[in-house]
């Protein structure tokens, strides 16, 4: 049975390692979503009141792609949100910066899978995986025996085990 269920958690196992693997690291990268900067230009429209200058912009960039809103964020400054980027358009000089973004292919996905909120049919198979983690850690301790199994160095690893994330809930928490 721990074969068996052994075989079978592999590809999860691989999902969770390495999703797991890049959402500890979103303080270096965004594990989710690949960042893009493009700059172009328009023909300026010089300064004026918002109501004036927003149509003026909107019409010389000739957007494909929906608008779903603008904002006035200085006096040089309109932006303009269009699903996936934000552009930043300097109104005196006609610079348009576009801060796009798009899916991280694969990783996306296993990101979404990793993070599930409870909501999707996921949930149960995460559920059933965690399950099946659980009667392999249990039934793992007694397939090998004597110096290499519980007796020795498994149980010295297995207490190893137990002893880390106490050790760091003590110095993370209390110290």
């Amino acid at each position: 049975m721990h074969r068996e269920l052994g075989y079978l958690a592999v590809g999860l196992t691989l999902i969770y390692g390495i999703s797991g693997i890049a959402v500890n690291h979103t303080h270096h990268w965004d594990a989710n979503y690949q960042r893009n900067v493009e700059v172009s230009w328009i023909e300026p429209v010089g300064l004026g009141s918002t109501e004036i200058v927003t149509p003026q912009v909107l019409k010389r960039l000739n957007l494909s792609e929906p608008i779903k809103s603008t904002w006035r964020a200085g006096k040089e400054k309109l932006q303009v949100f269009v699903p996936n980027a934000t552009l930043d358009v300097n109104i005196v000089t006609g610079e348009v910066v576009r801060h796009g973004y798009s899916e991280r292919p694969v990783l996306f996905d296993l990101n979404y899978m990793h993070l599930n909120t409870g909501k999707s049919p996921w949930t149960g198979i995460s559920d059933v995986f965690a399950g099946v983690l659980i009667i392999l850690a249990v039934t793992g301790i007694f397939l090998v025996r004597g110096g290499k199994g519980l007796a020795g160095r498994g149980g010295v690893l297995m207490g190893l085990g137990f002893l880390l994330p106490l050790i760091y809930i003590l110095f993370e928490r209390y110290l």
